[in-house]
């Protein structure tokens, strides 16, 4: 396949409409939830009856997923009667793309009609009480990834004028998945996600920092996802998966196949947590 030329980032509208109408090709169905899918939690959308599915390498200007675990797809369809779009392989800062071309997807879903936004991801857990496969909502983020979104001039122009909202993660979407894994049988913690840099694990040194920051959990996505998707009127939600303990907690050794493993153990029971929120969603709307 031949890469296709991108845009310069200030024509992120340009290229957003390009993509939807790629996807709009394919489906007319306007979703309501966007889902974002963390390394190893792929097979979560697996089971989407009668969906259409989009290799999002074949969409206009969308970047590659280069990371195992991240497949590149998109799929589309009614989840227990509610339209979802579900991003089985995001992308990172770490594989060298920038700022607009990590965060495209949550403005494609914005853009396809999603207004509530729910990032799964794989984390490190600072926690001392967090274990692996361990679930956990964010009630809030550091960003230590150094970005926090690229935006339109259009939007440059408002975020001079003040900040939109207060806060990135919805105070009653985090409610609402609190009580579908009550429902599901399937705990929940609450703690606050930092996000850094990338691809290497953080060095003991900075998990402490972290700890005294008062950091929960460490991953490499998600913070600037969830600042965009805020800024641009969604509900978002983090839902993540311990896949190990970080560095300098555990005299165990890291590597991305154990987050994979850790991730797949983990998935059935983010679906039966979603499962309960899709269903609750659907019964809550005429």
């Amino acid at each position: 396949m031949v890469a296709r030329p991108l845009l310069p980032a200030h024509d992120l509208d340009e290229r957003v409409g390009r993509a939807v109408r790629a996807v709009r090709e394919r489906t007319r169905l306007v979703p309501r939830v966007g889902i974002v899918l963390g390394s190893g939690l792929s097979e979560v959308s697996r089971e989407i009856p009668d969906a259409a599915v989009c290799r999002t390498a074949e969409l206009p200007h969308w970047p590659p997923s280069t990371v195992a675990g991240h497949p590149g797809w998109m799929t589309l369809g009614t989840w227990n009667g509610v339209p979802v779009a579900v991003l089985a392989g995001r992308s990172h800062r770490y594989e060298g793309y920038t700022m607009d071309q990590v965060t495209f997807g949550v403005r494609v879903f914005h853009a396809l009609g999603a207004r509530f936004l729910i990032f799964t991801n794989a984390v490190g857990a600072i926690h001392p009480e967090y274990r692996r496969a361990d679930l956990v909502l964010a009630a809030d983020h550091i960003n230590f990834i150094g970005k926090r979104g690229l935006f339109t001039p259009a939007e440059l122009a408002e975020r001079r004028l003040g900040r939109r909202v207060v806060a990135c993660y919805s105070a009653r979407l985090r409610a609402r998945l609190l009580a579908a894994g009550a429902r599901a049988g399937v705990p929940l913690h609450v703690g606050v996600l930092m996000g850094s840099h990338g691809p290497s694990y953080e060095t003991a040194a900075e998990v402490r920092m972290a700890a005294a920051l008062g950091a929960d959990l460490v991953c490499m996505s998600t913070v600037h996802e969830a600042l965009l998707g805020a800024h641009l009127g969604c509900e978002c939600a983090s839902l993540s998966c311990v896949t190990n303990r970080a560095t300098g907690t555990s005299p165990a050794r890291l590597d991305h196949g154990e987050v994979k493993e850790a991730a797949a153990e983990a998935a059935p029971r983010i679906r039966r947590v979603l499962d309960e929120f899709l269903k609750e969603e659907a019964a809550s709307r005429p």
